[in-house]
């Protein structure tokens, strides 16, 4: 039996054009359809780059408000210390009106979590990727030294109004301080290596409240400035040593 195959209408040499064109088409709607995917790719990591890097710019504001109290907690450390010595020798020391404290950085991780655990940090290049993980590892740094720095600072006020320095009063104060001391040289540390890494992402600190958000906290900066004999400053709403706010404070 003879079997022969069916030949295309227009010949073979025509199919495979037509075979060609349908196939160029394809591979064409492909290629758009991945430059529309990387353009929309691209438009998301600008966004989530734009986010991020704000973030890093208001933390570093943030650091340097720290930095520039700096002076007067070393100061404040640097009167406990002596307030030490002459209790440790039976000496009468100054009678102590308010310690104060340091002041608080608002540190956020916000807008990093959320492109992270969406995915969009991933879209960033490695090295980019790298220097923000750094980042942000150094101030979660900062801020579990600046917690445990609230925390032994508030526990040296029992020294506020003391009248005489029991051998347990000594020994207290004298464990609280050195803790103090740990945690601020951890502060300072974190926040040389924050600049570190912000120089290298080409990032400077920039807050768009900061001139309000420093107006309202004088109270603590006036505070850990004056001198350990000198009453606590009251310019909150409440009155008395546990006031925490100020007026036209702002969450």
């Amino acid at each position: 039996m003879d079997i022969r195959l069916p030949k295309p209408i227009h010949g073979w040499r025509a199919f495979i054009g037509e075979v060609g064109i349908i196939v160029l088409g394809v591979l064409i709607a492909l290629g758009f359809g991945q430059l529309a995917e990387t353009i929309h790719e691209g438009t998301i990591a600008a966004q989530a780059r734009d986010a991020v890097r704000a973030e890093v710019r208001e933390n570093l504001w943030w650091l340097d408000y720290r930095a520039k109290l700096e002076p007067c907690i070393r100061r404040r450390l640097a009167q406990l210390d002596d307030l030490l010595a002459r209790a440790r020798r039976g000496e009468p020391t100054p009678f102590v009106q308010h310690i104060g404290a340091p002041p608080h950085a608002k540190i956020t991780t916000l807008r990093w979590q959320a492109n992270a655990q969406a995915g969009r940090a991933s879209l960033f290049s490695g090295d980019e990727q790298r220097m923000l993980g750094n980042m942000y590892y150094t101030t979660d740094e900062f801020t579990q030294s600046q917690s445990q720095e609230e925390i032994v600072w508030s526990k040296m006020r029992y020294i506020q109004g003391l009248q005489q320095f029991a051998p347990a009063d000594v020994h207290d104060l004298g464990i609280f301080l050195a803790e103090a001391r740990y945690q601020n040289w951890i502060i300072l540390l974190s926040i040389h290596r924050a600049h570190q890494w912000a120089d290298r992402l080409g990032l400077k600190a920039d807050n768009q409240t900061g001139g309000d958000i420093a107006r309202i906290l004088l109270s603590t900066q006036a505070q850990i400035c004056r001198p350990l004999t000198a009453a606590a400053v009251s310019s909150s709403s409440t009155a008395g040593p546990d006031a925490f706010a100020a007026p036209g404070d702002e969450p």
